[in-house]
């Protein structure tokens, strides 16, 4: 999920790359050094920063500044990326080998003759012990060391793996104001550090947060004051409205059969 702290470490790295656009190893927008730090400064830190000419740019969101925007929840969930099976199984003519790797959680599927026979793999399982438990299920199979035999006659020998996925669910969204605040040197610094996180956050309207979910990035205004130029602090603040999720999730399996019993008017049971 993405939680307040997200955020700003989001706004923190925007800011870097905005007033950093060729990487930190090479000079700043301003031409001196520029820290970027969370929450509100420190006075003693940032009295230091400027008496060495230094900048500093401060990620404060505003409290009172919130909202509640939750809309369309529950409408679906979204998987993550879909891991490769560990476990793998391998059809040679009526013969399965069970190989790969053991992962707690991922699940062994045969269906033999239409009908499926699956075995939820545990931590303490083993190859031969997965081939075991699944010969088990599979009437009229046999099993040695990793091999399972089929009996004579199978067809529709089919085999999968069913593995763990994580699916995410968006539960809440709402909106904060972030100050992004420029304290300088000298108003020639404040002007190129600030000129240039506008330019680069009005560009980046759309974020992505750690959760891979999407948060809106709006321009919610610019308050710049000389107040504090008795002790050389040049200030300006930029305010920036975040709209973002949060998410929950959840492990689910992928699915390697469906299966349909029904039952006859002659009450005779019929596998599908």
């Amino acid at each position: 999920m993405a939680d307040l702290s997200d955020v700003v470490n989001v706004l923190a790295s925007l800011t870097q790359s905005a007033v950093y656009p060729t990487g930190t190893t090479n000079p700043s927008v301003s031409g001196s050094p520029i820290t970027i730090i969370p929450g509100w400064p420190v006075p003693a830190q940032l009295d230091a920063l400027i008496a060495a000419g230094s900048s500093m740019i401060s990620l404060y969101p505003m409290p009172g500044m919130d909202a509640n925007t939750s809309r369309f929840l529950g409408d679906s969930q979204v998987q993550s990326s879909i891991p490769a099976a560990n476990l793998t199984l391998t059809i040679n003519g009526n013969q399965v080998t069970v190989g790969g790797a053991i992962l707690a959680n991922e699940a062994a599927t045969l269906r033999v003759n239409y009908q499926p026979f699956s075995y939820q793999i545990k931590a303490t399982d083993t190859l031969t012990s997965v081939a075991a438990a699944l010969s088990a299920l599979i009437p009229g199979s046999s099993v040695s060391g990793d091999v399972i035999t089929l009996p004579i006659g199978a067809f529709d020998i089919e085999a999968l793996v069913s593995v763990p996925v994580e699916m995410q669910s968006e539960i809440a969204r709402q909106t904060r104001v972030f100050m992004v605040t420029a304290w300088c040197p000298n108003p020639g610094n404040r002007d190129a550090i600030c000129k240039a996180i506008d330019v680069y956050f009005k560009q980046q309207w759309r974020v992505v947060m750690p959760d891979n979910t999407w948060a809106r990035l709006i321009y919610r205004g610019t308050l710049q004051t000389d107040e504090l130029q008795k002790t050389r602090i040049y200030r300006r603040d930029l305010r920036y409205e975040v709209e973002y999720a949060t998410t929950a999730t959840e492990t689910d399996q992928t699915i390697t059969d469906l299966g349909i019993t029904l039952s006859s008017t002659g009450n005779t049971i019929i596998n599908i």
